[in-house]
């Protein structure tokens, strides 16, 4: 459990930084640009949404909180109806 909510923290992170990364993708030492950048025309491919990851982030947490308060509850439930 607590490794599933820190692998998922970690990927979300990471999608967050890389979404807002402007490091210019190479390949072979040769800088790649999508095609239309930089010539203020609309290249008519895929639209980069921006989409906003934060809220995902947030529901991942709230998430993983209920979810080991649950477990502790039920631990302690089921250890005081055995004793």
């Amino acid at each position: 459990m607590v490794l599933f909510g820190a692998l998922s923290f970690t990927l979300l992170s990471a999608a967050a930084a890389l979404a807002q990364s402007d490091i210019p993708p190479e390949v072979g030492g040769e800088v790649v640009t999508p095609p239309g950048a930089g010539s203020g025309t609309d290249p008519g491919g895929i639209a980069f949404t921006g989409t906003d990851v934060t809220v995902w982030m947030v529901l991942v947490a709230v998430l993983l909180v209920f979810g080991v308060g649950f477990l502790v509850a039920g631990r302690r439930r089921a250890r005081s109806a055995r004793t």
